[in-house]
């Protein structure tokens, strides 16, 4: 049943939604092995919630624009389900309205409201919890949410901080909810220091977001009015609110915020850069300067970075056009389609990024000489649907230049069809720029300038 948003108990509904009929016993096996089954010498308990936290935010859901209330109530339900994960992996004895209030209070702890959060957290010696107080909490949750994340997407001419907020607010959820699942308690001071951690990463993403749009050229009087309007939906308090609008202004330069990250914080920021770089125009140099620039700081290597560019292509929103394109089918079959995808992604992209980084000279070389295939591909890239007979030729091609690079086999294999993304994200629009290459000829590779 759908979840009417416009309700004040919107939250609820989606909570009791996603605990009806809840097996946990069957919710455990379908979690991979290496999280249900801990191995003494594998990794930790902390460890292996960051691998829950990182698989909950590869499963994006595609951008609905016809569909906003359900691409947003998507993006809640990752929430909660990667909260009931969690209880999982820390072996939390489940029991539906105890299960529920816990949610609660931890939503609530999210939204900043801890007297909320607080009065909804279920009674440590078993009692049942106030009704009164996890609707109250559970609605204070949905307030703050439906401010964050709806409607989804980032407005035409401002900063592409959506999938970064998306994936702030559920890293801060998890912090929470280990804490609250680990103690069976919520900690206010430690709630409120995550919130505070939550809001910083909030201003670097701003600002680093910033200096990208920036990069080509200054961001113009009515594109900051748009980005205005984009800072008052994060909930920053005056201050950082007040350094946000500073930095959109004028950020600083790409090595001097990754300086100013926290080390933990910059594999993340290159990956938001990346996806927000997805949906520039191909070829757009200043961009892959800016990346680059702060991808050497942070210390990453031009394959590491290649890498993560690969991962940001197989899980960026934007494979309905791709489909569509191809001639695959969309919607009602679209979200079986897009599930598919995910859980494909998930199993092949360290395999692509491996022949694309390993081969990554000849295969720029053959696109060059080819020719077709790249305009093509560049064609799919808008969204507009290819005919049959090019379909065929880019499987012909794809073919032809599996012979001449066979590691590409992968692309022109049965099924290859929906890995051309990954291709054709990185070349030959690649977003490595001649530094890069010129290492990468150094280590023998061809010139892919």
């Amino acid at each position: 049943m759908p979840v009417d948003i416009k309700k004040k108990n919107w939250l609820a509904d989606l909570i009791d939604a996603q605990l009806e009929g809840y097996d946990p016993a069957a919710a455990r096996m379908r979690l991979p092995r290496e999280l249900r089954d801990p191995d003494p010498e594998g990794p930790d308990l902390e460890a292996r919630a960051r691998m829950l936290l990182v698989r909950s935010l590869r499963r994006r859901l595609v951008e609905q624009p016809e569909a906003p209330a359900r691409a947003f109530t998507g993006i809640v339900e990752g929430h909660a389900a990667l909260l009931l994960d969690l209880a999982l992996l820390l072996g939390v004895p489940y029991q539906a309205a105890r299960r529920r209030a816990e949610l609660a209070c931890i939503l609530a702890g999210g939204a900043g409201d801890i007297p909320s959060a607080l009065k909804a957290a279920p009674p440590p010696d078993g009692r049942e919890p106030s009704a009164s107080a996890v609707e109250r909490a559970l609605a204070r949750g949905g307030e703050a949410l439906l401010r964050l994340h709806y409607p989804p997407g980032d407005p035409e001419g401002g900063l592409s901080l959506y999938a970064g907020t998306v994936a702030i607010e559920r890293r801060l959820l998890a912090r929470i909810a280990l804490q609250f699942f680990q103690q069976g308690a919520l900690a206010p001071d430690h709630a409120v220091e995550q919130l505070e951690q939550s809001q910083d990463e909030l201003v670097l993403l701003v600002e680093v977001m910033a200096g990208l749009q920036g990069a080509e050229a200054p961001v113009r009087l009515h594109a900051r009015h748009v980005i205005h309007h984009q800072l008052e939906r994060l909930g920053l308090d005056r201050e950082r609110a007040q350094i946000a609008r500073a930095q959109v202004a004028s950020p600083r330069e790409p090595e001097e915020i990754c300086e100013a990250s926290p080390p933990r914080l910059r594999r993340f920021l290159i990956e938001q850069l990346l996806l927000a770089a997805l949906g520039q125009p191909a070829g757009t140099t200043a961009h892959g300067d800016f990346i680059a620039r702060f991808a050497e700081t942070a210390g990453m290597s031009p394959e590491e970075l290649a890498a993560l560019q690969i991962e940001a292509a197989a899980f960026h929103a934007d494979h309905e056009e791709w489909f569509r394109a191809f001639g695959l089918p969309i919607s009602p079959e679209w979200n079986e389609l897009a599930e598919e995808w995910n859980e494909f992604g998930e199993r092949m992209v360290a395999k692509v990024a491996a022949v694309v980084t390993e081969n990554m000279g000849a295969i720029a070389t053959e696109l060059k000489e080819t020719g077709e295939l790249g305009s093509l591909l560049a064609k799919a890239t808008t969204g507009q649907k290819l005919t049959p007979a090019e379909r065929r030729k880019v499987k012909d091609q794809l073919i032809d230049l599996a012979k001449a690079v066979p590691a590409l086999a992968i692309f022109a294999a049965p099924g290859g069809m929906v890995l051309l993304p990954l291709l054709a994200k990185l070349l030959p629009f690649n977003l490595l720029p001649s530094a890069f290459q010129s290492k990468k000829k150094g280590a023998g590779r061809p010139d892919t300038d």
